[in-house]
Formats: structure tokens, sequence, C-alpha cells
């Protein structure tokens, strides 16, 4: 049996109140109650990305992690952790909500954001993690620095606050 209580030690840091309608094609990550404002930041304008369920869409979805954190000069051997994110984070919504993902990565002083959005109004719950799964929201709060949830009508996003984390 799976459980479905949410758990108190996994809520979030801070909920977030987007200004969003739906699924954009490329989400845009406005400023909000909790969030670091990157608006006036140079070069800091984030990429957004559709990953549909299917064949190769984690590989494609951790590929363009990697591609755009090595872009803006984020050593991988820093990031791994964004990259596991954002396979985790994706696999929940594609297999929690049945359709595409919607991939975010925006750099923030000192680190990267990254949020996934989907089309489930369902949030997030911590299982026990096991053969059938899991794993995500236990990775999220460890691995993240601040993260949160947001609901919206048609969906719902989650948003992670990563800094590096040199391997030891």
């Amino acid at each position: 049996m799976t459980d479905t209580t949410p758990d108190a030690a996994v809520r979030p840091d801070t909920t977030v109140r987007l200004n969003t309608s739906g699924l954009p094609d490329a989400p845009g990550l406005p400023h909000a109650a909790g969030l670091p404002d990157t608006s006036g930041l140079p070069g800091a304008p984030g990429r957004g990305w559709r990953i549909p369920p299917g064949g190769g869409a984690l590989a494609r979805a951790r590929e363009l992690a990697r591609d755009t954190l090595r872009e803006w000069d984020y050593p991988g051997e820093e990031y791994a952790h964004a990259v596991l994110l954002v396979s985790e984070l994706v696999t929940n919504a594609h297999r929690h909500a049945g359709g595409p993902a919607e991939l975010e990565l925006r750099p923030v002083p000192g680190g990267v954001l990254l949020r996934v959005a989907d089309s489930s109004p369902r949030l997030p719950v911590r299982r026990e993690p096991g053969a059938d799964g899991g794993f995500g929201m236990h990775l999220l709060a460890r691995l993240s620095e601040a993260w949160g949830v947001e609901a919206f009508p048609g969906g719902k996003s989650v948003w992670a606050r990563l800094t590096p984390r040199p391997d030891p």
C-alpha cells in the first residue's frame, strides 16, 4: 500500500504563488516570495523545455540540464545533484501526471534554480522508498538548499534552489 499522507518533514521550505495559467511551451518563473529575484541579472533569463513522456525522455532531460549548466560554466562535478533532481522530478511528472513535464533552469546568485511543472493538481507526498519508487521527495529535501511546490490552475510545479556541492 502506498502512503499518500503528507509528511510534515517533507513540506517545502516555501510555497510560492506563480502567475501561471497553464503549461507554456517554455515556462517562465516570475519573481515570487521565497525565490531569488533574477530579473535584473545580466544573462539570467533561464531556459525551458517541454519534455514529453516516452523512450529517451529522461536521458534528454538530463542532457539538456548538463549542457545548459556546462554552458553557464557550472562545473559538472559540483552540479551533478542538479541533473539527478531533474531526472527525479521529470520522472515524477511523467509517472503521476501522465503527460509532458515542463522543465526550467535559471541561474541565480550562488547557484541555479530548477523547476518542473506538470498538469496534475495532486501535490507530491513523501513515501517510504522501495522497489516502486518513493525516492524523489527524499532526494529533493536532501540535495536542495530550498524547495517548494506551487499549485496553479491546471497543474503544479516543484522548484528547487541548488548550490554547488563538490564531491568529497
